[in-house]
């Protein structure tokens, strides 16, 4: 479910995987807080496989590795293959990602692996080509807050800045999905109220994706699983 954008908890930052250029004889690394060697990628193609949700800590480290790959692996990748599922999370963090990916100086291609809920739809239409596998999912509902200590007390002008932060929130996200996708504004006010799961047909005919295929990994193929702590 998304989250409303809120300050960010005084947390340490996630360190981001390292990335370098060297030889390296495994097909499949995990990205860590350890340090990780990747080699060559001839085909310009890096896969980069992620199964989490969207919080402020693990975007900060998606970034992290995307500016890490393109600094030091060489020859530059041309193109950012991500296979994805994700139950969403928070909506400051997914739109900031969204953003991140679209002003990337490479491709992206999103491939939805399992399901892509609530504002991963948004990070998941940053990508130029979109697909699903065939049995994946979308999920579409409404801003939901919460995270507020037992006994929390508000009076009625905190109750309008939080409706105010939920009608924004759900605002941001309805514009990106109609901007990024054949769904009219009048489809997107009816997933917000009722909270709708799609499959992949769905999808395809509403511009969410371009083609229904499992993911296939050439041979040889270099894949990063992001797994951020």
């Amino acid at each position: 479910m998304s989250e409303p954008s809120q300050p960010s908890p005084a947390v340490a930052p996630t360190k981001p995987p390292s990335v370098r250029g060297e030889p390296e004889p495994k097909t499949h690394t995990t990205a860590s807080a350890t340090e990780q060697s990747l080699p060559n990628i001839p085909t310009g193609i890096f896969y980069i496989n992620y199964f989490d949700e969207i919080t402020d800590g693990k975007v900060r480290g998606l970034m992290a590795l995307s500016a890490d790959i393109l600094a030091k692996v060489k020859p530059t990748p041309t193109t950012f293959y991500f296979a994805i599922s994700s139950p969403g999370g928070g909506v400051a963090a997914g739109i900031t990602f969204y953003n991140f990916l679209r002003a990337l100086p490479v491709k992206i291609i999103m491939h939805n692996t399992g399901s892509i809920d609530s504002i991963a739809t948004v990070i998941f239409l940053a990508a130029s080509e979109r697909c699903a596998c065939s049995h994946s999912r979308f999920l579409f509902h409404g801003v939901a807050t919460g995270g507020l200590p037992p006994g929390t007390r508000l009076n009625r002008f905190q109750m309008r800045e939080f409706l105010s932060g939920l009608e924004q929130d759900e605002g941001r996200i309805k514009e990106l999905i109609i901007e990024r996708s054949k769904i009219t504004e009048s489809e997107m006010v009816r997933l917000f109220q009722q909270g709708e799961t799609k499959d992949p047909a769905f999808a395809l005919e509403k511009g969410i994706i371009h083609d229904i295929r499992d993911l296939a990994v050439p041979t040889g193929a270099q894949i990063v699983t992001a797994n951020f702590q």
